[in-house]
């Protein structure tokens, strides 16, 4: 439903026109899942304060999944490290590990932000690498295959509704998240980044 307007401007009424394109009425809505992040600060906000309130007014639960564990949710059976990289821009990725069995993610290392040279230095042997920041790489001349890892960079393991919704109907029921929910920053954005060096506090 992108129509190239921001998403901030056009949420709620995109909201609105998917309902009514499918006849779903608001309070025949049964759950909202979300994306926590990583990803950009304000599109973050935006879309978990809308998920929120339709949640409360509505008095349904809020599901909320960071979209790297998702990535990674889309390779079951995998026996080695499943590695998800996605592009945090400024010359870093958002990373993390995670492994598969028993049909569920579980993670191995938490998620952090990595500079490419470092990732490419820490892969193991048989390693899994997912993400929008494995074309990337490969841009980059890293050479993989002398790491002796496996990549996969298919359109399909990017995250979109869709995905939310399968990985949270493939899951054991589950409470649902805290609200209010907390967005995953793994930095500072540029506005508190200029309001540090400009009033000398956070």
């Amino acid at each position: 439903m992108n129509d190239g307007s921001p998403g901030s401007e056009t949420l709620l009424s995109s909201i609105d026109q998917l309902l009514r394109m499918l006849s779903i009425k608001q309070v025949d809505l049964e759950g909202i899942c979300i994306i926590l992040g990583p990803g950009s600060f304000t599109s973050l906000r935006v879309s978990l304060a809308v998920a929120q309130a339709m949640g409360l007014a509505l008095n349904i639960p809020v599901y909320g999944i960071d979209n790297l564990r998702l990535i990674a949710a889309t390779v079951p059976h995998y026996p080695h490290p499943i590695k998800v990289i996605q592009n945090a821009y400024k010359g870093e990725f958002y990373t993390a590990t995670y492994s598969f069995s028993e049909n569920s993610v579980t993670i191995l290392e938490e998620m952090k932000m990595i500079r490419p040279q470092d990732f490419y230095e820490n892969l193991k042997e048989n390693d899994l690498i997912l993400g929008n920041a494995v074309e990337k790489m490969l841009t980059m001349e890293y050479d993989l295959d002398s790491r002796k890892v496996k990549w996969n960079n298919d359109f399909h393991r990017e995250v979109s509704g869709i995905s939310v919704i399968e990985y949270f109907k493939n899951q054991e029921a589950q409470p649902p998240s805290d609200v209010p929910l907390e967005p995953i920053y793994i930095r500072l954005s540029d506005a508190e980044i200029n309001y540090k060096s400009q009033f000398g506090q956070s």
